[in-house]
């Protein structure tokens, strides 16, 4: 008898973004609580037994009674399908009068669904040959490896069961990681003899190979994201890790909301792992040049899927003539600002104007900016390039500022 569940971590409810206006931010928040019913979706869509949440449920203990209770009625409320099993992360971590001690976590009730691991000891899962192994934290930082209580339970003889540890914290597997930061035995899953180690902290997914070459150690990546891919925490929600390098390339998300959906035959065989989408919202930042090509990104970003799902930043760079030039405000911005999630933006300023003769003539005429531009277009031949390249970028600039100051 084999067990298909799903892994997600990180979901930092309540996080506080900073970085948009009020409206966008409200929205980016609410799409966390959003990626949590489509998390619950696919539950139900495929069929699994239960749900791992390895750590970070909340951004820190000041989330409100409101935002906590949410959270709960999501796992546990009747449209929940099966078994949720929560562990505390660095963010969220077992400290006296956190978010796990106050009501509805704490309270007597009879929980359905929704099963907070507190202590670090095994967990049979009812109905299943499955065994949990879960490290809750105690702490934000600590440099004890919290999986290191699983080596007095090593498996029996004859043990059959699938062992399945959830933990939060950095995999020792790069060079100079935080001693602080939870550090955790790279080969933690042979060496407990683990089926799966189900891990989250580091908000890219990823998989690591046991010395079978399965994949038994895995990162499910945040379940929606809060940065746009490659930018770092400039251009973000404005969350930052509590890791003194919260910043590394691990901890920015790949731009999409993911769990992981994993299958489990028997005991000691290899998982079956697919990635699954499950974010509300995807975060894209690209750079096109639109010299010659204006029109056509114009037609592709009026026709992409989804865009109100999409938090877009765009930054466009060319050369254009003046009336080309003005299309980008006058459809190109529309198009961001009305079809795109707010909080998206359109950066035009790499865009440079160079009119055609006629364009010229019309724009500089026979004052200051004419002796301006024959200097420069003096310079533009110089033999020496440096000189050349400034006054051709300046001549650009030049025509640019010309232009917008024309009468309309």
């Amino acid at each position: 008898m084999g067990v298909r569940f799903l892994h997600a971590a990180d979901l930092h409810l309540g996080l506080r973004i900073t970085r948009f206006e009020e409206n966008a931010c409200n929205r980016i928040g609410e799409a966390r609580f959003f990626a949590i019913e489509q998390l619950r979706d696919k539950a139900i869509e495929h069929r699994v037994d239960f749900v791992l949440i390895a750590g970070d449920v909340f951004d820190d203990h000041s989330v409100s009674h409101s935002i906590s209770e949410r959270a709960f009625t999501l796992f546990e409320g009747k449209h929940m399908p099966c078994p949720v099993y929560i562990i505390p992360g660095n963010h969220d971590p077992l400290t006296p009068g956190g978010v796990w001690d106050r009501d509805p976590w704490f309270r007597e009730q009879p929980i359905k669904q929704a099963h907070l691991l507190r202590e670090p000891k095994p967990v049979v899962v009812p109905g299943l040959p499955v065994t949990l192994f879960p490290c809750p934290l105690r702490n934000r930082n600590s440099i004890d490896d919290p999986t290191a209580w699983i080596a007095k339970h090593p498996r029996a003889a004859g043990d059959c069961t699938i062992r399945i540890s959830l933990a939060h914290g950095s995999l020792k597997i790069l060079p100079h990681l935080p001693e602080d930061d939870h550090l955790i035995r790279k080969d933690a899953a042979d060496f407990y003899g683990l089926d799966y180690l189900a891990l989250g902290h580091w908000h890219k997914a990823l998989r690591h190979r046991s010395a079978d070459g399965s994949e038994r150690t895995v990162y499910s990546g945040t379940h929606e994201p809060m940065r746009f891919p490659g930018w770092g925490a400039e251009i973000s929600t404005g969350w930052s890790s509590y890791s003194s390098d919260g910043d590394a390339e691990r901890f920015q998300d790949s731009g999409h909301g993911t769990a992981q959906l994993v299958t489990i035959d028997e005991a000691g065989a290899p998982p079956k792992i697919e990635s699954i989408e499950v974010g509300r919202l995807r975060w894209i930042s690209e750079r096109r040049d639109v010299t010659s090509h204006l029109g056509e990104a114009i037609s592709e970003y009026a026709q992409k899927e989804n865009p109100e799902r999409t938090l877009l930043r765009l930054s466009l760079h060319g050369v254009l003539e003046p009336r080309s030039h003005a299309r980008i405000e006058e459809v190109f911005e529309k198009i961001v600002r009305d079809r795109y999630h707010l909080g998206s933006m359109l950066d035009a300023e790499g865009v440079l104007v160079e009119p055609n003769p006629d364009q010229l003539r019309e724009i500089v005429g026979d004052g200051v900016l004419s002796r301006m531009l024959a200097r420069l277009q003096e310079e533009s031949h110089s033999a020496d390039g440096r000189t050349k390249r400034v006054a051709d970028h300046a001549l650009k600039l030049l025509y640019r500022f010309a232009w917008e100051e024309q009468p309309k």
